[in-house]
């Protein structure tokens, strides 16, 4: 005769969670790797540019691809907030990375996990532009908006100034990463969300 109110539809619905206990542990664990090695200082000078780099990329962009767009924003969170002297820019390209990688992931490499030479290969194409038009771009952007110098001079030069410099970073990263997915057995390669 009366229906249950929609309050407690809701509370028995078997609707996924847009984040999971499992998703926040990995994204912390992920995220806080990240951020152990911005505070340790493990850096990398990237020549010709007042910039440097660390190996934390291996795991913001494997966390995020695990966990989703919201484990990206956890994770990018951990791995920009301690960013010595531009945390902004930092912070920016991190989180708005794991919003690219958490989608980008699931929505491409994931679908070709059957086969596994084809989602490797999208792994590795989803690496590479996640530096050449998220992470390196929105970087640049944040300095150039947040701490203007003129020493940066002005920004598709220094825009061409980071994206070759990364390339070691780059090639290293989308290396590791694609090693380490093709290690991992299916079950650990499943998108948490």
């Amino acid at each position: 005769m009366s229906e249950k109110p929609n309050v407690e539809n809701l509370i028995e619905s078997n609707r996924k969670p847009i984040l999971t206990a499992r998703q926040v542990g990995v994204a912390a664990a992920f995220g806080g790797v990240a951020l152990a090695l911005v505070l340790a200082g493990v850096t990398i000078p990237i020549p010709g540019t007042p910039v440097v780099t660390d190996p934390r990329e291996i795991f913001t962009t494997t966390g995020a691809s695990l966990t989703g767009p919201i484990g990206g924003i956890v994770i990018g969170l951990l791995a920009g907030i301690a960013e010595p002297g531009i945390p902004l820019a930092s912070l920016l390209a991190h989180v708005v990375g794991g919003i690219f990688n958490g989608l980008v992931y699931k929505n491409l490499s994931w679908r070709f996990r059957k086969n596994k030479i084809a989602s490797l290969a999208a792994w590795a194409l989803q690496v590479v532009l996640y530096y050449l038009l998220i992470g390196i771009p929105l970087f640049v952007i944040g300095i150039m908006v947040f701490y203007p110098d003129p020493e940066y001079g002005n920004f598709f030069g220094f825009l061409v100034a980071l994206e070759v410099g990364g390339i070691p970073e780059m090639l290293f990263t989308t290396v590791v990463t694609t090693i380490i997915m093709a290690a991992l057995p299916e079950n650990l390669r499943r998108p948490l969300w």
